[in-house]
This record gives structure tokens, sequence and C-alpha cells, in this order.
């Protein structure tokens, strides 16, 4: 209404259509954009996940030594033993390459109110482990990511435990290329997973490589490091030395989770990984949600949980 009040004024004035046009255009950005502002704040301020406190959960801090200093981490799990022992199972969980452990606190709590046992950590470089390395350096993670079970294994009260992991984006590679060849862990959740790491790259927007390289990433990686960073190679190797039968086993340790609309990673590496685990039965498909998943958060926990309570 401004606007347009603005533009009659002005072509009454006998100002030339372009200057009507700018002048209008002008004053509805001037009185627009305060309200834009103002709604994209309270979006963000209300769609937040706050700290969360349960008094059924009991959390520890842990430090895990490896290269270059000490992951930090919290142990979750259950206040009552015999939840605890009804699963037998413990989740390291590894976040995405701007989040912290904490970040993932919505999805994990459930998890161990459930009774599973939570090791959610801080990767090198974020967080509490921000002193620890590089947070680009992302083969680091995956070593630190061995760490981390080797940590489990040598611990006396978890050693005995199943042995499951859950990845989001950057941490779903490092579960995937550090956990799958191992025996030890027995279910992986990938969500917003990478199949082909430089192809991803490769293929992404002008501003996402942009992004990328501020940030120190490699986007333009040697044909052994995109082995070792490459969910799909890493997976398709184990793959090739095994039978038929017993890749079938193996496969099924896998739950890919990706939306349909994934900007960041495109929904293209969910179905090359699908295709190569031959688990189309299981896998969950989210048709919104992009990379980060926002609002698909009771599906993922919902998904997860039915896949770890599975024989």
């Amino acid at each position: 209404m401004f606007s347009a009040f603005i533009w009659n004024v002005n072509a009454s004035w006998g100002n030339t259509f372009l200057t009507c046009l700018m002048l209008s255009i002008t004053t509805f950005l001037i009185i627009f954009t305060p309200f834009e502002i103002y709604w994209s704040f309270r979006d963000i301020w209300f769609d937040r996940w706050i700290p969360l406190y349960l008094k059924e959960l009991e959390i520890s801090k842990i430090k895990i030594a490896v290269e270059g200093g000490l992951l930090h981490g919290d142990l979750v799990k259950n206040k009552s033993l015999d939840v605890v022992d009804s699963k037998n199972a413990i989740i390291i969980i590894c976040h995405g390459f701007s989040d912290t452990k904490e970040t993932l606190q919505y999805y994990y709590y459930p998890l161990a109110i459930q009774g599973y046992i939570i090791l959610a950590y801080d990767a090198r470089g974020t967080g509490a482990s921000k002193k620890t390395g590089k947070r680009n350096d992302f083969l680091k993670r995956i070593d630190d990511y061995r760490k981390v079970i080797e940590w489990i294994k040598s611990n006396d009260a978890l050693n005995k435990l199943k042995l499951f992991s859950v990845g989001f984006s950057i941490g779903a590679i490092t579960a995937l290329c550090g956990g799958f060849p191992d025996k030890n862990i027995e279910k992986i959740v990938a969500i917003s997973t990478i199949s082909n790491y430089k192809e991803n790259l490769t293929e992404a927007s002008s501003l996402l490589k942009f992004t990328y390289s501020i940030k120190g990433v490699n986007i333009s990686p040697k044909n052994d490091i995109n082995q070792k960073l490459s969910p799909y190679l890493v997976m398709e190797s184990i793959k090739n030395n095994l039978s038929k039968k017993e890749w079938k086993i193996f496969s099924q340790k896998v739950l890919l989770i990706h939306a349909k609309n994934d900007k960041v990673i495109k929904f293209k590496n969910f179905q090359q990984n699908k295709l190569l685990l031959e688990t189309s039965d299981r896998n969950l498909i989210l048709k919104k949600g992009g990379h980060s998943q926002k609002k698909n958060e009771l599906a993922l926990v919902g998904a997860s949980i039915r896949f770890f309570n599975r024989d």
C-alpha cells in the first residue's frame, strides 16, 4: 500500500516510470526488511534445541587420547541398571562438520532412555576437543574413531557390550569408513552421508565449494585419499572380497537415512549406497528436511530405535 502510494505521488509529479518504480521498490524494502529480519530471528529462536536435562540419565565426562591431544566426550546412560542390561549395547555418536556432541542430544538422549549407553564425543577441532587438531582433517577423524573403539574395548565396564554407531554427514563418513570394516561394530546408522567423496564435492555448487575452501576442506583429494574418505568405495572393496551370502549378512549392519531435498549431499549418494548394500527394505527416505534433517527428528529417533532393536 505504501509502495503504491509513493508510486502515485511521484507519477502525479511527472516523474518517469523508472523513477516511480525505483522509489516504490525502495519503499517496499524499507518497510518489509525489518519485519523479515524479525521473523527470521524469531524462527531461529523457536526452532533452537535448548540444553536438555533428564533426571533418568547419568552423564560422565570422558577423555580419549588420540594423535595431537585428547577427545572430550560424554558417556550417557540410564540410571536403571535393569534398563541398561536389557539393551546390553553402547552407541558411538559422530556429529557433523559444524556440530558438537551437544547438538545431537535431542537424538541420543531418547536412545539412552531406552537403555542404550551413549558415547558422544567432540571430534578434533570442535567443541571441547577444539585444541586437538583441525576439524577439516577427515582422515584423522577416522583414525580418532578407531581410537574410540579401542578405548571401549579396553574398558572393563564396556568391552562386553554390543557396539553400535551413528553418524551425521561427515560423521556418517567417519562411522562407515572407520566402522564398516570393523567386525566389532555390529550396526551403523548413516544419516545424510556421501557415497563417493570426490565426486560429490566436484558436483557441488560454486557457493558450497567456496564455503568448503574457506573452511580448509580438501575438495580435490588424490585417489588414495578419496578411497579412504568414500563410504561407497570402502564398502565396495569389502564386498569384492566376500561371497554373496557373506555380503548379504554383512551389509545388514547399515541403516541409511536421507532426505530427497538434501542440497549439500544430494539424494543420488543415498541411491548409490543403497544399490551397493542391497538393503532397500530397511532404509528411511524422507521427502523434506534437507541436509540437517530439520523437523525429521522424531522419524530419525524412531527408525534408529527400530533398527537397533532388531536381531
